[in-house]
């Protein structure tokens, strides 16, 4: 799990896909308010397969500011193996 300002990124229940993990993006507010559920998840980093690496994917009418994005490209560059 990885924590910043607004948004955690963790793998839950060592959910895979394509035999890679799944991390799930939280909103933090709504994560302390529901903990990790549909209603505080925000988006999705999975292996993409076509494309061999991973890749970022937003919930429908979901906004990201400039710090927000930063992250999640922090996480997929740092964080994922």
């Amino acid at each position: 799990m990885k924590k910043y300002k607004f948004i955690t990124i963790q793998q839950v229940q060592n959910e895979l896909f394509n035999n890679k993990p799944v991390y799930r993006i939280f909103n933090n507010r709504s994560l302390k308010k529901h903990g990790p559920t549909g209603d505080a998840q925000i988006g999705v980093i999975s292996f993409y397969a076509p494309w061999k690496e991973y890749v970022f994917s937003s919930i429908q009418e979901c906004v990201f500011n400039n710090t927000c994005l930063m992250d999640v490209l922090d996480f997929m560059n740092n964080q994922i193996k």
